[in-house]
């Protein structure tokens, strides 16, 4: 996969990714909703930081960095969640299934580019981060 290729995937999954947590920001009910409502909004600045991050990184090696959620769908490992009420594990549950999906994709990458192995990493130590936190409270 080339380096183009693999960036526009992980934009257009934190594209994805940031509209899922919102999702679930707007719509979680329950007993923990201040709580989940608070970290789902901390999540969701995290995401936009990661997805910019890589879109920058995308423009830098002369490419467009994707400017639709049609486009990021169809490139997306995360997959959009219809609105419904959700609880704070239904949410969590889904969104370290998708970190999980992002860290797998990421180490199976071959022959990275030193000039973007800087933003995996951050990538890896968010994704990381946030799979686990969410894996501890969905228990």
């Amino acid at each position: 996969m080339k380096k183009l290729e693999y960036l526009l995937t992980l934009q257009a999954s934190f594209m994805l990714l940031t509209l899922k947590a919102k999702n679930y920001h707007w719509n979680v009910s329950g007993e923990h909703f201040f709580e989940t409502h608070e970290e789902l909004d901390t999540f969701f600045d995290g995401c936009q930081e990661q997805m910019d991050a890589v879109a920058e990184k995308v423009v830098m090696f002369d490419g467009l960095a994707l400017g639709s959620y049609s486009e990021a769908s169809k490139a997306s490992l995360v997959k959009e969640v219809k609105a419904k009420n959700f609880t704070s594990k239904d949410a969590f549950v889904e969104l370290s299934k998708d970190l999980e999906k992002l860290l797998d994709f990421v180490s199976k990458l071959k022959s990275v580019d030193f000039r973007v192995q800087p933003v995996l990493d951050e990538v890896v130590l968010f994704c990381h981060e946030w799979a686990w936190k969410f894996k501890k409270a969905s228990k």
